[in-house]
């Protein structure tokens, strides 16, 4: 098994079309906002809204991440 959180980030286009959702593990948030920029840089898209999931059916927010650092 991994170690670490799961994560979520939905990922969107610019004017807040959704485009796609990725799920990863991260050893922490600050780990897993930067995985979040490099999801939206290499799908060249707007930004991603990143999630840590608490439970198999719950999902918190925490960040909204750009592209840019």
């Amino acid at each position: 098994m991994l170690s670490g959180m799961e994560f979520r980030a939905d990922l969107y286009a610019a004017g807040g079309l959704y485009r796609d959702r990725a799920r990863f593990y991260a050893r922490h948030e600050e780990e897993a906002v930067e995985a979040a920029r490099q999801l939206v840089v290499a799908h060249g898209l707007d930004h991603a809204l990143l999630f840590v999931s608490d439970s198999p059916s719950q999902a918190r927010l925490i960040a909204k991440v750009g592209a840019e650092r």
